[in-house]
């Protein structure tokens, strides 16, 4: 079986357009602005824009428009609405984002407020914003990659761009419309490393969205990748480059079927990158394309197996089972972290335990032994992350006794274990 898909991207800064429109009032020459000393300016700031929430691994990320005046942000969420907000982040001037590793209950809904802050003086509440969180979880796998027949593509492309048949078909199939003067395109070898998780993801889901449910160029964002224009092409089944490049030139495709073809001829880009690898008999091919205006250094070609990590939505994660199983994947759900003591009491046949809230949990379990090295048992489960305190009764008198605690959430019906605390003695009394 053999299959291409295509996407392409134009994607315009938003920023770059709103300063064109800015403009400044300009005081006539003659005239003078004066203001007096005895006059006091009451100091503002403006209120702050809450422009994204994304669901990520290790947790919920906000992000935000700096808010002019502000030295610095107050970040509170709630999950219900009759809750009032709690505050959970104080950042700097320049920190325009925030991960909430606390935001980890699968299908929880939370809301988030800011304000700008500057000393004693605060801020209007932004407009609060909520969002559902969908778990995503870590799947650790070797590829065995291909570069040095992916690397071969750059030619063919070129090829391709600089020839006689250059032509597409217009939109009513009527017409072939000649490209002429496209140039050649540069290799870029930091667009290559994009490529390459790319490849390893459609090896997943064949698909331009991603396993982790995110759109194909979110891949170089997330890479820090600058681009003006980017598009993807990708497809699977064609043992060669040739073989891959003949199926992506689509010329006895009409219009509708040229989408890759018109990529490869687009006067939009500049540079390009091919990701080729091996997963289960079955070869996959991306070709990326982007107007870039950063360089990259040559890097060594890899043509062998390389640990990558991918990121999965949960919900999706049975559907890939199958073919994870076959790649010997380990899957990895982002784990609470460890509680710390707060205290231990006794009182005859009781202990009292107290404990820090650990981040991420839903709950804890409790573990008891009379020995320090061996010999634990679950004595009990405390089923809320907020409840940070447990009795273990019936106890014998004037005996030495062993704790520890271990946090865990739940992910898709299954416990996540954060690391255990430190063991803590008690002797009753």
């Amino acid at each position: 079986m053999k299959k291409i898909c295509i996407l392409n991207s134009k994607r315009f800064l938003a920023a770059v357009l709103a300063a064109s429109l800015m403009t400044t009032p300009v005081l006539p020459a003659e005239s003078s602005l004066v203001v007096h000393a005895e006059e006091s300016v009451k100091q503002t700031i403006a209120k702050p824009v809450i422009t994204e929430i994304s669901n990520e691994y290790e947790g919920l990320v906000i992000h935000w428009k700096a808010a002019s005046g502000a030295k610095g942000y107050q970040l509170f969420r709630r999950q219900k609405r009759t809750d009032p907000f709690e505050l959970i982040a104080v950042l700097g001037e320049d920190e325009l984002s925030y991960t909430d590793n606390d935001a980890m209950k699968e299908g929880g809904i939370y809301t988030y407020m800011l304000k700008g802050v500057d000393g004693e003086v605060v801020s209007e509440e932004s407009e609060p914003k909520t969002v559902s969180r969908f778990l995503v979880t870590k799947v650790s796998m070797k590829i065995k990659y291909a570069q040095k027949s992916a690397r071969q593509m750059q030619k063919m492309i070129n090829d391709f761009r600089t020839g006689k048949n250059t032509w597409c078909w217009n939109s009513t199939n009527t017409q072939k419309v000649y490209t002429q003067g496209i140039g050649k395109l540069a290799y870029d070898y930091n667009l290559e490393k994009i490529a390459m998780k790319r490849v390893a993801e459609i090896a997943i889901k064949f698909n331009h969205e991603r396993p982790n449910g995110k759109t194909c160029f979110t891949a170089m964002s997330e890479e820090g990748y600058k681009y003006k224009y980017a598009g993807e092409n990708i497809a699977y089944g064609y043992k060669t480059a040739a073989k891959a490049f003949e199926a992506f030139q689509e010329t006895n495709q009409y219009y509708s079927g040229q989408g890759h073809r018109r990529n490869m001829l687009s006067t939009n880009y500049n540079v390009c990158a091919i990701g080729h690898c091996k997963v289960n008999g079955v070869h996959y091919w991306v070709q990326l394309f982007a107007y870039t205006v950063d360089d990259s250094d040559y890097t060594k070609t890899i043509s062998t197996s390389k640990k990558v990590d991918l990121y999965v939505s949960a919900d999706d994660l049975t559907s890939y089972k199958k073919t994870l199983n076959k790649l010997g994947a380990k899957i990895n759900d982002y784990a609470p972290s460890q509680v710390t003591w707060v205290d231990l009491q006794t009182e005859k046949k009781k202990a009292y335990l107290f404990y820090t809230k650990s981040v991420g949990a839903a709950g804890y379990e409790i573990y008891r032994s009379n020995q320090k090295k061996k010999g634990y048992k679950k004595v009990g489960t405390v089923k809320s992350q907020f409840k940070l305190e447990f009795t273990d009764k019936k106890l014998a008198r004037k005996k030495k006794y062993y704790y520890y605690i271990v946090p865990y959430r739940i992910a898709h019906d299954e416990k996540v274990y954060g690391k255990k605390s430190e063991i803590k003695m008690i002797k009753t009394q």
